[in-house]
């Protein structure tokens, strides 16, 4: 899968999640702490967008951290045009079974439900964005 191909899958996918959970893309991005061009950058699959924001809408949309660098670099095993957005839940990308999210799905009511890596993000972004007001 080339690098184009890539992100199209990702804002097909993406816009397919936001739209099944009944999102705009303006609560998408509040949602994900990100800037409607974000949202708007990433759902055209016309070029790359920075990786902290790609890791706040997969944490938005209750995606398994890593999920979109991993159809970026091509490491998915489905063809593009296979890939669902549950398959970007599904840590061990097999498709039998119920999906299970490494991020549990809407509000995270304690820290204790994120990852080492979710919550190191999470801090970092708080911490650089306390001043701003």
């Amino acid at each position: 899968m080339d690098e184009l191909e890539a992100l199209q899958t990702i804002g097909r996918l993406i816009k397919e999640e936001r739209l099944a959970q009944g999102l705009s893309q303006v609560q998408l991005a509040k949602q994900a702490g990100t800037a409607i061009k974000t949202v708007r950058t990433l759902e055209s699959g016309t070029r790359r967008t920075q990786e902290i924001n790609q890791r706040k809408v997969e944490h938005a949309l209750g995606w398994r951290p890593g999920s979109v660098a991993d159809v970026l670099r091509g490491k998915s095993s489905f063809a593009p045009d296979m890939i669902t957005p549950d398959d970007m839940r599904s840590g061990d990308e097999a498709r039998p079974g119920p999906a299970r999210s490494a991020v549990p799905s809407g509000r995270v009511a304690r820290a204790s439900h994120l990852s080492d890596e979710e919550l190191v993000a999470e801090l970092t972004y708080r911490m650089m964005h306390r001043n701003r007001g």
